[in-house]
């Protein structure tokens, strides 16, 4: 009998919860599932197949994985790589695909190098060099490590072990490699996040000239929505190269979100000198201005906006949002019309931007409230999205 079809997040929710009763039965029954593999999983397949009849090849696979990984990090003892290799025989022969194997073969690795196991680490964690930043500074740090035992006993500065370290870490700063593709790797201390992070501490010292291992530590700190260590970068990157775009773009953003305005004008003013005629700064100083509330500052940079040509449409769509954000229901209205009529071949957004506005004026509290933040929200984006503001 086919499944009856089921919203996607509540789908999503059952598997959660199957989730958390495989990794309660994991940790309990750990003795008998380790001396049982094709049985446990085969009850796993079996489960899946019950529950889920209906489930697509990827969720099934994804399903498969998190439980080996809760198996592999529940055992009793530092697991051989004879089990590693069993526990791995085991699970890829329950997935649905062959192939695809990056996430088991990245846990594999890890727990190789919890054993000391460098050198067949990195023969499992090399296959998939670029396919996660994170995995390259797993490796990295396998040769670290074995650099640091060779040194001990020699007294020497960096040796061979060091500069393939060295060497991976610049090749990650320069790849672009995406850095959440392992998405079970998601948690902040998950043991790949920890390596992560002490090699980027490690390749700061190494290369203090190259912006790109801030540009990563940036963005991977934003996938944790750790927003200290955001602004910790931030604040090294700024000083370090103080005239990197997309360290002060960043940096004037996260100030926004740590609500601290002082911060967040030290950076348009920072901006303003070093490119004093690019719209971007002038355009962060008006929207400063706006979440604030604070007309005579908007003025002023609107004055300066008008001189640099600062497009008009924009420059009116941004007089209505002041006036919405200063909570002036009438005048709002009054500038809207204005942009209305200079705003190019974007009439179903302005459409759009129209109904949100009169919840804004015409609704209750709570709507009108609601209105105003996505009003501001939407304008922002499409500002951003005309002047080529590049956000990542």
């Amino acid at each position: 009998m086919e499944e009856a079809w089921q919203p996607e997040a509540l789908r999503n929710r059952r598997l959660e919860q199957l989730q958390a009763t495989m990794n309660e039965y994991i940790e309990k029954n750990i003795a008998l599932v380790e001396g049982n593999l094709p049985v446990f999983y085969g009850h796993v397949a079996a489960t899946l197949d019950k529950t889920f009849p209906g489930l697509d090849d990827r969720s099934y696979d994804d399903f498969i994985d998190a439980v080996t990984f809760t198996l592999l990090n529940t055992t009793r003892e530092a697991p051989t790589a004879e089990l590693l290799e069993k526990t791995l025989r085991h699970a890829m022969g329950n997935r649905r695909r062959r192939r695809g194997r990056a996430t088991l073969d990245v846990v594999v690795g890890l727990k190789l190098i919890d054993a000391g196991n460098y050198q067949q680490a990195i023969e499992y964690l090399a296959r998939y060099r670029n396919y996660d930043g994170r995995v390259n500074t797993a490796i990295a740090y396998c040769y670290y490590t074995l650099s640091r035992a060779v040194n001990r006993k020699q007294g020497l500065g960096p040796n061979e072990l060091e500069l393939h370290a060295r060497e991976e870490m610049l090749h990650l700063s320069r790849s672009r490699a995406p850095l959440n593709r392992l998405s079970i790797f998601d948690r902040r201390d998950a043991r790949l996040n920890l390596i992560f992070r002490f090699m980027l501490d490690m390749a700061f010292t190494w290369f203090p000239g190259e912006p790109g291992f801030y540009r990563i530590g940036i963005l991977r700190a934003t996938y944790e929505g750790d927003i200290e260590r955001r602004r910790h970068l931030l604040t090294h990157a700024t000083e370090r190269f103080p005239d990197d775009r997309y360290f002060l773009a960043e940096a004037f953003n996260t100030h926004l979100e740590l609500r601290d305005g002082s911060g967040a004008a030290a950076i348009v003013k920072q901006m303003m000198q070093q490119y004093p005629d690019d719209h971007e700064p002038l355009y962060f100083g008006l929207k400063l201005a706006i979440l604030g509330a604070q007309p005579r500052s908007y003025t002023s940079f609107r004055k300066l906006a008008i001189i640099k040509q600062f497009p008009r449409n924009l420059l009116l769509m941004l007089d209505a949002v002041l006036e919405v954000m200063c909570n002036h229901k009438a005048e709002s209205y009054l500038c809207f019309e204005e942009a209305k009529k200079v705003t190019p071949g974007r009439n179903h957004y302005i459409t759009a931007l129209d109904y949100i506005l009169r919840d804004f004026v015409e609704g209750d509290e709570d709507r009108s409230k609601r209105a105003r933040s996505t009003f501001f929200t939407s304008v922002d984006q499409y500002c951003t999205h005309v002047l080529k503001i590049r956000m990542e």
